[in-house]
């Protein structure tokens, strides 16, 4: 009776069993879909995985099934109630790529999906060549652009190549915020871009759940126009860390230089009128100066920009910035624009230093301050502003060229007696064996120094004037390379840009013609050697005029005229106290040989009446 119970409970569990197997349990999971895997993200793949070898591994043979007690029973439901794992996050991209253009009333940036890179920023305020707005970034081939990112080995980022969503809101304050996230295979990333009123840029970018990474700007800044000379164009990179900032010429950096972030106030990369400059906030770990060489030809399908190899030189080069992080976002302040001294100067980021005036900043500032004065509050037109600035120069500095232009006119009066006491040394000036003769040369100064003395002449006067001009000089010519005001700015019909020179050259033309007629003007030194040197000055700086920004011409032949004018009243008021002393003296000479006449007439007539 017992036997038949049991054979009995064994086959009531055996139905149990098998019915459950037929209609409740779990069912098989599908094969899994590798190239659908591939738009997954690595967090929903792993969590596939998870819940297949979970269901596995529960699963129990036929042959080892027992009937629990109900203690067993009792533990085994308290071993199962784990914590559950957290649900991934969905695969995030867009289907395809589009551009995205934000517009303000300075500027339009562009941007592509693709890797949520900047393609474009044009600046609405300034013109290229053509006319146009002019775009600072930089134009490439099969290049990265601004804001791409690099991995921890320094090789282009995965992400580069991902679609991104955009979103854009505009905020009640002006702010637009342009937010691009992405979530695939290819890795984590968000970028948002904040386009302040004020004209700077934030930016935040965040790659989750990796290290190392690195965010580029650059290579390279704006193109250059077609007429745009490279000497002068200085293009540099740099930054500044506490007190000190430093800064290099593209051309002379071969190898990658690393900054530390720390105390990093900024970084750019600029030339003389236009900067893109990049201030970290947070998360910059090092900033990378990397330096490329450039190729002329431009191509879609291949790169521009091509790392240098170890001992290469290539005079055209450009430089790239990597900001390299930790694991935490990269939070920076960017501004892309031009070197406007005073706007730059409103800034809270210390980034009107960009603005390199050199070692004549002391007089560069009150030039550039004064022109914008003059045109602003005088005449809207800056070669005006140019030349009654040349005025305003010449009343400054009247004390010291009318002190000069007396001691040069006493000089030509003793040019005669000078001349004069040098023919009289000159036979005694050397020896009969044509040794110098330094006794007679000590006696010859000696008689010229009392000569001078007594006039009052001073010989070195008339190389003042010329010292006070050629440091004004130099300053109106950085003035004209470095302030961006000046670009672009016309003065007459043919000349529409005074940091050029003078397209068909009437301006250098009238700077040697009047360069000539002042030095005619004025009286020749006495020594023979100085006379020929200056009479191949006004050549020599009329050559060099024609490859002088208008501007500078400009300013100097201003100057020459005001000079030739000064001159001709210094002329005509010694030439009228010439004759005022020539009449003054003939009435005291005419009344003396009166006296004497008479004396003699006298003196006959008494010899007459004695004898």
């Amino acid at each position: 009776m017992e036997t038949r119970r049991l054979i009995l409970a064994f086959a009531l569990s055996f139905i149990v069993i098998f019915a459950y197997q037929a209609f409740f349990a779990p069912p098989i999971p599908p094969p899994v879909d590798f190239e659908a895997a591939e738009e997954t993200s690595g967090d929903d793949r792993f969590a596939d995985d998870r819940d297949s070898s979970t269901d596995e591994t529960s699963r129990v043979p036929d042959d080892a099934v027992t009937e629990p007690s109900s203690s067993e029973l009792a533990s085994s439901l308290a071993d199962e109630t784990v914590e559950p794992a957290p649900p991934a996050e969905p695969p995030l991209a867009a289907e395809y790529e589009t551009p995205h253009v934000v517009e303000t009333e300075t500027l339009r940036a562009q941007f592509t999906n693709r890797g949520a890179q900047l393609v474009s920023y044009v600046v609405l305020r300034d013109r290229g060549a053509d006319g146009q707005p002019l775009d600072l970034v930089r134009e490439r081939g099969a290049d990265l652009f601004p804001f791409a990112l690099y991995d921890a080995d320094g090789q282009p980022h995965p992400l580069n190549d991902g679609l991104f969503t955009v979103e854009e809101r505009v905020s009640d304050d002006g702010v637009t915020t342009v937010t691009f996230r992405h979530r695939s295979t290819r890795g984590d990333a968000t970028k948002i871009f904040r386009f302040r009123p004020d004209g700077l840029l934030e930016v935040t970018i965040d790659v989750a759940d990796e290290a190392g990474w690195s965010t580029l700007v650059g290579p390279g800044l704006r193109n250059p126009d077609a007429d745009e000379d490279e000497r002068w164009l200085q293009r540099k990179a740099g930054y500044k860390r506490g007190e000190d900032a430093e800064t290099f010429e593209p051309k002379k950096r071969k190898e990658p230089l690393i900054v530390l972030g720390d105390s990093l106030d900024w970084l750019t990369l600029e030339d003389n009128y236009f900067l893109a400059a990049v201030v970290p906030r947070e998360g910059v770990r090092e900033a990378v100066f990397v330096p490329f060489k450039e190729h002329e030809e431009i191509r879609a399908d291949e790169p521009r920009f091509v790392p240098l190899e170890a001992g290469e030189d290539d005079e055209r080069t450009a430089i790239e910035i990597r900001l390299r992080s930790g694991r935490e976002p990269i939070e920076l302040v960017t501004y892309f624009g031009a070197k406007r001294y005073d706007e730059l100067r409103q800034l809270p980021y210390g980034l009107n230093e960009t603005v390199r005036w050199g070692f004549l900043g002391f007089l560069i500032k009150p030039l550039y301050f004064g022109l914008e004065w003059i045109h602003t509050n005088v005449v809207a037109n800056y070669g005006w502003a140019i030349i009654l600035m040349t005025l305003l120069i010449k009343l400054l500095f009247f004390p010291l060229t009318h002190k000069a232009q007396q001691s040069m006119l006493k000089m030509q009066e003793l040019s005669p007696k000078i001349q004069s006491l040098r023919n009289k040394y000159r036979p005694k000036l050397k020896d009969k064996n044509g040794r110098p003769n330094p006794e007679a040369q000590r006696q010859m100064n000696e008689e010229m120094m009392r000569l001078y003395k007594e006039t009052g002449a001073n010989p070195a006067m008339g190389c003042l004037p010329m010292l006070i001009q050629l440091p004004v000089f130099y300053a109106f010519f950085r003035l004209l390379s470095t302030a961006v005001e000046l670009r672009n700015a016309p003065w007459l019909g043919w000349l529409q840009d005074l940091s050029k020179p003078d397209p068909i050259y009437l301006l250098p033309i009238g700077m040697l013609v009047t360069s000539v007629l002042l030095q005619r003007m004025t009286p020749p030194p006495p020594d023979p050697m100085q006379r020929r040197m200056m009479q191949m000055m006004p050549i020599m700086f009329g050559l060099f005029a024609i490859a002088f920004p208008a501007g500078l011409v400009l300013y100097w032949m201003t100057n020459n005229l005001l000079s030739m004018v000064q001159t001709s009243i210094y002329m005509r008021s010694r030439n009228r106290q010439k004759a005022a002393e020539s009449a003054n003296s003939s009435p005291r000479k005419e009344s003396a040989d009166e006296e004497e006449d008479s004396e003699s007439k006298d003196s006959s007539g008494k010899g007459r009446r004695r004898s």
